[in-house]
């Protein structure tokens, strides 16, 4: 009998063709806000322990600056008069919303075909929180950033849900579609230290696409899909929520355990 929320087909044909496929709307209302406040929750307490000196060090590279808080790795704005999280990973342990969040059959069942893998686990999960006058991303792929650390990197599937209505204003993401068939592909040699996980678009063939859904839809996309997002013009925000799976048995990034995934899953 067919998942209730297996890829379709023609899904299937277009993550392989394009790299991607979409789905709208898949959160009700209700759902997505219980989703928005415990996004917000997660951003409260990361400041409070900013604040109370909870945190290590912050680390600066190049023109970013990241810090170890509450178990995961912050990345602040890169404007320094913006006092927001612009991203942190791993999230989902900080609010029982987010862990649920995981096990959401919405989310991992259209992977199963992707991965390749009935059961599947978690590989990693993230937080994007970019606010009013958030700052861009550069191009990238996400193979260079988790070849070291992945068990079967060719195997994982990310899936970015949208908690807000995502445009080209408030800094959606772009992807260029059908880059994933290249696989890795040149990094940047002018970018400092970060520059050898961005991706070098002048190399790249074919035309840049904004993914403009409304809250509640999600993405799903290829490891080598190459993808980015503008700065934040509007007075909304553009939060998403990204977990990525790979099949069952393997340990999540950087940590050295294993999360499954689905309904026998633990409440980590």
């Amino acid at each position: 009998m067919q998942d209730s929320f297996a890829a379709t087909d023609d899904e299937l044909e277009q993550y392989g063709r394009l790299g991607f496929f979409t789905r709208e709307r898949i959160f009700s209302p209700a759902e997505l806000a219980e989703l928005q406040r415990a996004v917000e929750r997660v951003h409260e307490r990361v400041l409070s322990a900013d604040e109370h000196g909870e945190g290590g060090p912050v680390d600066r590279v190049d023109n970013q600056r990241y810090q170890p808080l509450c178990g995961s790795t912050v990345k602040w704005e890169w404007s320094e008069s913006l006092r927001a999280v612009r991203s942190m990973e791993p999230a989902h342990h900080l609010d029982p919303r987010l862990s649920a969040l995981i096990d959401d059959p919405r989310l991992w069942e259209p992977c199963r075909a992707l991965v390749g893998s009935q059961e599947l686990s978690l590989f990693s999960d993230k937080l994007n929180m970019k606010r009013p006058g958030g700052a861009p991303f550069p191009w990238h792929q996400e193979s260079p950033y988790w070849v070291y650390g992945a068990e079967q990197v060719e195997r994982i599937v990310s899936v970015l849900v949208y908690l807000d209505d995502a445009s080209v204003d408030n800094g959606c993401l772009w992807v260029i579609p059908g880059s994933h068939s290249h696989g890795v592909l040149p990094a940047l040699s002018d970018r400092g230290v970060l520059g050898a996980l961005y991706t070098d678009v002048g190399r790249v063939e074919g035309e840049p696409f904004p993914v403009q859904l409304p809250a509640g839809s999600a993405l799903w996309f290829h490891r080598d899909l190459v993808h980015g997002s503008q700065g934040n013009r509007s007075a909304d925000n553009r939060r998403v929520f990204v977990a990525a799976y790979q099949p069952a048995g393997l340990r999540r990034w950087r940590l050295d355990r294993v999360r499954p995934v689905g309904a026998r899953a633990p409440a980590s």
